[in-house]
Parts: C-alpha cells; structure tokens; sequence
C-alpha cells in the first residue's frame, strides 16, 4: 500500500545482550536500525557524516584506510565507500545480531573493501600494533542514548588519535544531550585542540593535538 511508503514500518525486533530493544524500520522503500529507541543507521545518519566530512576534512582529503568505531549497519561506511571508493574500510562492531542484521537486511557484507570485524572496540584500538595507522578515524558508539564511558576517556582517545590524521566524534546534541555534549567538549580543549560541526541533532567533534 502507497500508505506503507510513508508511514514507518515495524519489520523485526531483535535482543542482545548489549541491546535489549533493536528495531528493524522500513520507511519510504528502505531499512533503519533503531536501538532503544534511537535511530543508529539510515538516511539520517549518513546526512550528519556527510556534512561533517565537508566541514571537517580538508578540501582535499582522500583516504586509503578507515576505521570506524561502532559500524552499527554501516551508513557511515556506504557513504566512505561512495566517496573514496580506493579506500579500505575497517569497521568495529560488538554485538553479533547488529551485525547479522547489517548482513542480512543491509547487505553490508558486499560493500567493497569492508572488513566487518566483531569486536570490543576499546580492546581493539588498545591492542592496535605501534605502527598501525588510518586516514582517518571515526567514534560513533552508543548503548541506546548513551555513549559507553570509556569513550570519552582522554588516555583512549589521546592513543586513537596517535593511529590517524583525522578523528571524528559524534555526539548527540538535543535537550539534556546538549548539555552532557557540551561539558565533554570544555574537558577535551585542555588535551585537544577542537573544531566542531553542528547539525541539526548531532555534533560531530574533530580532535587534534593541542
């Protein structure tokens, strides 16, 4: 029915034991990932990266390798792949039913150049070898609303940065997630110098040494 198209469609629900409310969303022709209750994949998500990479990146950046930390269903690396196409991809994600539904529903597993790696994306950048390095790197994980603590801890983020030219942080920027948005952008300028891109529901925070 032409009233599907426009109305979203509740296709699936999913658990984890690191999501306990997963929703798969059909709406105008194509899928969304919801975990509880916020929208983690989709046409939205790859509008905030994409005007995060035009304000943030220089005019001419290219990239041959990308981390992502938390792939989710990979919109953010459709949108890589799209435009640096040369570029390798390496995409963390720690739960296994996100990533069989990225496989399953989002077809993430044909991507070109992705490598989807199920993993602790803390453990993973600790255990990165010294030598390892990415083009650019970018921090996109939530538990539901929240962002996972260890996250905004400056030791990890200070070590992620020493594996790439570019880091990039997402935030959610609405209500009471401004201000928690806020308060970590003043902590990261001590350690950090900081340039931001606002959208309108998320902040996306670029890092460089102070």
């Amino acid at each position: 029915m032409f009233s599907d198209w426009l109305t979203p469609q509740l296709v699936k629900t999913f658990s984890s034991p690191f999501n306990s409310k997963i929703e798969l969303i059909k709406f105008a022709g194509s899928y969304r990932l919801d975990m509880g209750e916020l929208t983690q994949s989709g046409h939205v998500i790859e509008t905030i990266w994409d005007s995060a990479f035009k304000k943030l990146l220089p005019p001419d950046f290219t990239s041959k390798s990308v981390l992502i930390l938390g792939l989710c269903c990979g919109s953010v690396a459709k949108l890589i792949a799209n435009k640096w196409p040369q570029s390798s991809i390496t995409g963390l994600e720690i739960d296994p039913v996100v990533v069989d539904i990225a496989r399953t529903y989002f077809h993430l597993d044909k991507l070109k150049n992705l490598e989807i790696v199920n993993a602790d994306a803390i453990k993973y950048v600790e255990n990165l070898d010294t030598n390892a390095h990415f083009d650019l790197a970018i921090v996109d994980c939530y538990l539901g609303y929240q962002i996972p603590h260890q996250f905004e801890n400056p030791s990890f983020l200070q070590n992620l940065k020493k594996h790439t030219n570019h880091l990039l942080l997402n935030r959610l920027f609405w209500e009471e997630h401004k201000t928690a948005s806020l308060e970590f952008l003043s902590r990261l300028t001590s350690t950090f110098t900081v340039s931001t891109c606002r959208t309108p529901s998320n902040l996306v925070i670029s890092l460089d040494p102070a």
